[in-house]
């Protein structure tokens, strides 16, 4: 009762407005009202535009619904702000609901209801570097209005360089607008995307389901490629979808022309990609045909790249034409007898009849035939029909080429059973042969081996003995000395002994020549002790090397060992060879520790590398002297021979210093040098660059093992060939 008095309250302004174009609205129908008449437009910008009272009389007619592409020349361009301007009533009885307002458009809008705000979007800028344009896709926006009479005001704008597409039978109005109840509408709005999202949600799992199951069949069977292209068809698909869900919400305007672009074309390439995978599932070879597709395919991505709304060769012509090409093939491989050829071919036939029927419902949908009014339910079901089809009779015709492959392996595995109990006889009597001819040869090579151990074994020993006679003659020549000065001072002793005692059986005896005699007695003792502990300890280093290693570590001064093999082994040579002569030096570090290592075994690596230092002085020197002869014999003159002469002294360094974290010791000379081709195979056993008879080659081989492995080290060599080499060795410091 309230609201008729109302409304008769409101008959005299009501007949007054009725010199004004005003939009009734009597009954809201279950899909709203589509306000598509009465709109006034006016270009320019001011903010009174947006009030009721306002008079509008005087502005142009518009239909803001139509489509941006109808080229309604209302619209000023781009970057310029226009306002629309609608009267609307409603009966009161629709006042009992909630109402709504829901819209779609291409550029941006604010929308105002009675001169308030009801709602803004995209951004509206006068500088057309800041205006973005949005489309809410049709989502309600709750109305609260007490009135009946409505006018509504919109400040619109279209955004700069945007670009518009009618793939997949896109709308662009320019502003259109519905008015509903807010239940109806939002079901409506819920509807339609949840329509739209659970179809391609659908087919997302089923191509999800697709790439998995094909991947893991190209992982086993990676000769079968077409696996591999019906994975890339899926791939491309999902992305499809991906990207028609993005478009086909709210979203900025200015990407819907790509995403719906980018669907299609992604759609195009996972078409092709089938056709690929066909060729190779067939066996057909790719003819100048499907060259010639590649071709359209390439270039029709790149023309929808330079040539604006160019849709209709990406969505239709070339997509059909990879269809046909499809449906050919399919039909090819019936016609090649090929197992399983029918699954194909259905699946090609399936593609071909949904994708036909796909296509009529486009235009017919695009003809507004009433019948198909429900063309969007009706063409996803058929489209998903039309692209399954093949993938799906793929799938079926692998599990048969399975169920084939199952019964022919089942089929030989019965004949294996059959051969296999003559087979067992024949192979037991060669198993009887085989294991006597097997315990023939390893009782030989058991005997190969133990002889092998025995040289070995002995060879270790000859190196051992080699450098303990070497030694042998070093400490021959060290210990004689202090033996001499041992006889020498014995022999003074005793005269000094018999003068002492032929003084004392004198009668007067002279004090001073006896306490004289007695002092020099003391002394030459105290000179016999002195040598004799130093041979008693040359004594006792030789014996501690003959002995064989305990291998228990013990704190040992390198530099007092290092000293005494360099000696030794100096005086050796000089024993084997008195003509030989080398400057020996020595850079001992004063402040270096006492280590942990084996005595004797890091005793035999020096000595060893000594040994070699002086060999190799000892060869350059020999050379050296020798062609200084050839050339006095070929030149006759002894000043030719001074002149031509080389100087060359032969040295031998020793030197040791501490490093952060280890010991270094240097064993360095001037001799003959390592050329580089054998200088990786030094530390090789048996390998020797010595004459035959003269080194087993197993030195530097135990001395490499014995500081690598016997104590963690490292032991490298740099040589120069005929400048010298040097041997480092690092033992690490244990804290």
């Amino acid at each position: 009762m309230r609201n008729l008095i109302f409304c008769l309250l409101l008959f005299p302004l009501l007949a007054f407005a009725q010199k004004r174009e005003v939009f009734r609205i009597d009954s809201l129908p279950e899909e709203g009202v589509l306000l598509n008449q009465g709109w006034k437009w006016h270009a320019g910008d001011n903010p009174e535009w947006a009030k009721a009272e306002y008079d509008d009389t005087n502005w142009e007619e518009i239909d803001p619904t139509k489509d941006i592409f109808d080229e309604v020349p209302e619209i000023p361009k781009p970057s310029g702000i226009c306002w629309f301007r609608l009267h609307l009533r409603m009966d009161c009885k629709l006042q009992q609901k909630i109402l709504s307002f829901s819209a779609s458009q291409s550029g941006a809008s604010e929308l105002y209801a009675n001169g308030l705000r009801v709602w803004s979007f995209g951004v509206i800028s006068r500088n057309p570097e800041k205006i973005q344009a949005f489309d809410p896709a049709y989502k309600p926006i709750p109305y609260f209005n007490p009135d009946s009479t409505i006018v509504l005001a919109i400040r619109y704008t279209l955004q700069p360089n945007v670009k518009y597409t009618n793939i997949l039978l896109r709308k662009n109005p320019v502003y259109s607008i519905k008015f509903n109840y807010l239940e109806s509408a939002q079901y409506q709005y819920k509807k339609k995307y949840t329509r739209l999202s659970n179809l391609i949600h659908f087919r997302f799992g089923v191509f999800i389901i697709l790439l998995i199951g094909y991947l893991s069949l190209y992982t086993f069977y990676p000769a079968r490629i077409f696996y591999l292209y019906f994975s890339l068809f899926a791939i491309f698909a999902i992305i499809s979808d991906i990207s028609q869900l993005l478009g086909e919400g709210p979203t900025i305007v200015s990407s819907i022309y790509y995403l719906l672009l980018s669907a299609e074309g992604f759609y195009m390439i996972g078409t092709f990609c089938i056709l690929t995978a066909l060729y190779a599932l067939i066996g057909q070879k790719r003819t100048w045909l499907y060259w010639f597709l590649l071709g359209l395919v390439v270039l029709s991505i790149v023309s929808q790249v330079l040539i604006y709304n160019n849709t209709i060769v990406i969505e239709l012509i070339i997509p059909n034409f990879i269809n046909i090409e499809i449906v050919r093939i399919t039909l090819k491989s019936v016609k090649g007898r090929k197992k399983g050829a029918l699954i194909i071919a259905a699946g090609g036939i399936s593609f071909t009849v949904f994708w036909i029927a796909f296509i009529l419902l486009v235009f017919m949908n695009g003809l507004d035939i009433s019948i198909f009014n429900s063309f969007y339910t009706v063409g996803d079901i058929v489209y998903n029909i039309a692209i399954l089809s093949i993938p799906i009779a793929v799938s079926i015709y692998s599990g048969y080429e399975v169920a084939l492959n199952n019964r022919s392996l089942g089929q030989k595995l019965t004949e294996v059973e059959t051969l296999s109990a003559e087979k067992q006889q024949i192979l037991a009597a060669q198993n009887e042969t085989l294991e006597y001819q097997v315990t023939e040869r390893t009782a030989a090579l058991n005997q190969s081996l133990e002889t092998l151990r025995a040289t070995q074994a002995q060879l270790i020993q000859s190196e051992k003995l080699a450098s303990l006679g070497e030694l042998t003659a070093g400490i021959a020549h060290e210990i004689q000395n202090p033996l001499n000065f041992v006889n020498n001072f014995a022999e003074i002793s005793v005269d000094m002994a018999e003068e002492l005692r032929e003084e004392i059986k004198k009668p007067e005896i002279d004090k001073g020549l006896i306490e004289e005699l007695a002092t020099d007695l003391a002394l030459n003792q105290e000179k016999i002790n002195h040598h004799g502990k130093r041979a008693s300890a040359i004594v006792k280093g030789m014996l501690e090397h003959s002995r064989t290693s305990t291998g228990i570590k013990e704190p040992t001064d390198l530099n007092a060992l290092a000293d005494e093999y360099l000696r030794l082994v100096y005086h050796g040579l000089r024993a084997k060879d008195s003509s030989f002569n080398a400057t020996m030096e020595t850079h001992f570090d004063p402040d270096l520790p006492h280590v942990e290592v084996v005595p004797q075994d890091i005793g035999r690596v020096i000595l060893n590398l000594i040994n070699n230092a002086f060999y190799a002085v000892a060869e350059r020197s020999r050379s050296t002297v020798a062609e200084r002869s050839r050339s006095a014999v070929q030149q006759r003159t002894v000043e030719t021979l001074h002149a031509t002469s080389l100087p060359y002294q032969p040295t031998v360094i020793i030197s040791t210093k501490r490093l952060d974290n280890a010991i270094e010791i240097s064993v360095k000379d001037n001799g003959i040098g390592i050329p580089d081709a054998i200088k990786d195979k030094i530390f090789q056993p048996f390998f020797t660059t010595k004459p035959t008879g003269q080194g087993t080659g197993l030195g530097l081989s135990l001395a490499y093992d014995i500081v690598t492995k016997g104590h963690g080290g490292t032991l490298e060599v740099s040589s120069v060939p005929n400048e010298g080499t040097e041997f480092i060795i690092q033992l690490p410091l244990i804290q």
